[in-house]
């Protein structure tokens, strides 16, 4: 906890946004975060990291307040993905092995702002096989666990855990484009790396700094941001707005509680400050809680309630893997460029 005394600082009015004058006495601020979700920040530049462009939003790098707004509604989605079993694939037409997974992925949404409560709106969970080239795997369903068979991964060795992360990013975009809605704010967990086009209006919230976008000035005035206010937008690449906000509960120095927001570049400048604005009004009040959440605040809580029930839904890790078990003695595997409902599959050997 942050034990220094802070004076109140005098408002200044840049448009229709309200600053706040930076402490001339500036003071060290050390926030704790738990150590399981890695550092807070990772200041080192990422390779093939986009370009950021600052002066994209015709006002001075300063901290920002919107006006205030009446509250609205706003659908939070998110999903998330287990890989439940590694598989080892013998074909026996070359004794060569395949490597696959078993794995499931899930997305939900929830629904807040109107009702007294917020509350799940919409669940969708998959189970699937995938292995290393063009050809399927099919395991046969074995109690209440069924696997789709899908193809697609390389021979890279972190080709597998892409292509369910792929999968996992699509199943998150159908509900979207479900839940979008003109007077809706969709607010996506993480980066909006799948989401080129507009899908109504549609916000990124980005809990981890992964990759440090701002340098120099522009990167201090994030430092200096109060809760309820925004940076200026930048840009990165040539699809994305961006913005960084801080969300009440862990103090109003340095980066304790900040997220970065980011929307599509294709909806245009205008429709992107008006978003900006609209997320740094709403969601501090959807700021996680330290004592119920270790990556609070930036996770908010309805992400947190949402990823409880899409862990719940997918059932258990161990089961899964037992029951992955069972089914590989029973396993067929497609040929290349067969569909997956060929007739007279090979037989094969499936270690799980």
């Amino acid at each position: 906890m942050n034990l220094a005394l802070r004076r109140r600082r005098p408002d200044v009015r840049v448009g229709h946004y309200i600053g706040v004058m930076a402490d001339p006495r500036p003071q060290l601020f050390v926030h704790v975060a738990d150590p399981g979700y890695g550092p807070g920040v990772d200041p080192r530049p990422r390779e093939g990291q986009a370009d950021v462009e600052v002066s994209v939003e015709p006002v001075d790098w300063a901290p920002l307040t919107p006006a205030p707004q009446p509250t609205s509604e706003l659908v939070f989605i998110d999903g998330t993905q287990q890989i439940e079993a590694w598989l080892t694939v013998t074909d026996p037409a070359d004794g060569q092995p395949i490597t696959g997974a078993a794995f499931a992925v899930a997305a939900g949404a929830v629904r807040a702002g109107h009702a007294p409560r917020a509350e799940i709106v919409d669940v969708v969970v998959r189970r699937a096989t995938i292995i290393e080239g063009d050809r399927r795997l099919r395991l046969p369903d074995t109690g209440a666990f069924r696997w789709e068979a899908r193809s697609g991964a390389s021979r890279d060795p972190n080709a597998i855990s892409g292509r369910i992360g792929q999968l996992r990013s699509e199943l998150e975009l159908k509900l979207a484009d479900r839940w979008s809605a003109p007077d809706r704010l969709l607010v996506l967990d993480g980066r909006l790396s799948f989401v080129r086009d507009g899908h109504g209006p549609v916000v990124g919230a980005v809990k981890s700094h992964h990759t440090l976008y701002l340098n120099g000035e522009p990167g201090a005035v994030v430092a200096r941001l109060a809760v309820g206010q925004r940076t200026p937008l930048f840009a990165i690449g040539e699809d994305r707005f961006s913005w960084y906000q801080r969300l009440p509960g862990v103090g109003t120095q340095g980066w304790a509680g900040i997220l970065r927001g980011e929307t599509p570049r294709s909806l245009g400048l205008e429709t992107a400050r008006q978003l900006a604005d609209r997320a740094t009004l709403e969601l501090p009040r959807f700021a996680g809680r330290a004592h119920r959440d270790p990556r609070a605040p930036q996770n908010l809580t309805p992400i947190m309630t949402l990823e409880s029930r899409l862990r719940h839904r997918m059932g258990d890790r161990a089961l899964a893997l037992r029951a992955a078990r069972r089914a590989a003695a029973h396993a067929e595997l497609d040929h290349v460029g067969t569909p997956a409902a060929a007739d007279s599959p090979d037989r094969l050997h499936v270690a799980a």
